[in-house]
């Protein structure tokens, strides 16, 4: 007890050092993660800072193993943080979800498998200065040696902001499809049976090629920025349409926007940062057409924040389910 009011009463810390001292500690609660995080994200130089504070205090070798530590601990505590945070949609470096976000550093060449959790909203530092957001309950593996950087979207979606090399082509392959960069930022996403890449800047083409081929942008599909691809594995067929940038990256603001979606549409984004499972209970739901912003973050719950704002009927079940109709 008494140890968890001294944590409770103890000074905020200022510098990496101190950071590094309060993230050691074995109790480490929800505003404190909150504080910590909003520290890394005030100042890019904070989280070189933290890196190298922790690296002196652990030493190099063990560096992977103390921040797979730190971030065990995050994840274990964001379960109790009742607050939404955070999440992603299609393709930055800042994100808005329920969960508490964690920051990762890559400290490997070699191949390495990246996931957030259902609602939870992860960002990843790569070696090669180039940083990836993952939506709520999304994957990618990553993997930086050879002539090409390479990065699978195994499930959900992911925002990219790559480090200009223009000697080592940044791969990010989505289905049976490759988006081939040397330095832009743009939004992956995997949904259902479909896929999407929208680009925000810079220059990507879209092919089914690796980079490491000769002839690897022949035949594949360039984007600008304010362009989306739109694809679905397996089949040939590729479409590309104007995308509105600014609800494209709304998740930058901490919320989802939607212009003339149906309700149904609405559950389903929605569901990705929820803490119960939403079910569209009501076939109506897809007939009922909204234009409206949606906080991910707030007073009470994304439920209890939906059902203010859209026209819908919500109601739990005893397993925990929440059930979602139209009035």
């Amino acid at each position: 007890m008494l140890d968890r009011l001294t944590i409770l009463f103890a000074k905020r810390p200022r510098t990496a050092e101190d950071w590094v001292a309060r993230m050691g500690n074995p109790v480490v609660g929800a505003r404190m993660q909150a504080a910590f995080l909003a520290w890394l994200e005030s100042d890019p130089e904070h989280l070189r800072r933290y890196e190298l504070a922790k690296a002196e205090q652990a030493a190099l070798e063990d560096l992977r193993g103390t921040f797979a530590m730190d971030l065990a601990r995050l994840r274990r505590s964001e379960r109790h943080v009742a607050s939404p945070r955070r999440f992603v949609l299609a393709g930055g470096l800042a994100v808005a979800a329920l969960a508490v976000a964690a920051v990762v550093l890559i400290p490997s060449p070699e191949a390495r498998l990246y996931e957030s959790a259902p609602g939870q909203i992860m960002d990843v530092a790569l070696d090669d200065g180039s940083r990836v957001t993952l939506d709520a309950d999304s994957a990618i593996r990553v993997s930086l040696t050879g002539d090409v950087r390479r990065v699978i979207l195994e499930r959900g979606a992911a925002y990219f902001d790559v480090a200009h090399d223009a000697t080592h082509p940044f791969q990010v392959a989505v289905g049976d499809r490759r988006v081939i960069v040397t330095g832009t930022r743009f939004v992956t996403a995997l949904t259902g049976d479909g896929a999407h890449i929208s680009l925000l800047q810079g220059r990507v083409v879209v092919g089914t090629r690796d980079a490491a081929e000769k002839a690897a942008v022949q035949g594949a599909l360039a984007l600008a920025p304010g362009e989306r691809a739109v694809f679905h594995p397996g089949q040939p067929a590729i479409e590309k349409a104007r995308v509105d940038v600014e609800m494209t990256t709304a998740w930058r603001k901490r919320r989802l926007v939607f212009q003339d979606a149906s309700l149904s549409d609405v559950v389903v984004a929605a569901a990705r940062y929820s803490e119960r499972p939403l079910v569209v209970a009501d076939p109506e739901l897809a007939r009922v057409k909204v234009t409206a912003v949606l906080p991910l973050e707030g007073e009470g719950t994304l439920v209890a924040r939906m059902t203010a704002l859209l026209p819908i009927e919500t109601r739990q079940t005893a397993d925990g389910r929440v059930l979602i109709r139209a009035q």
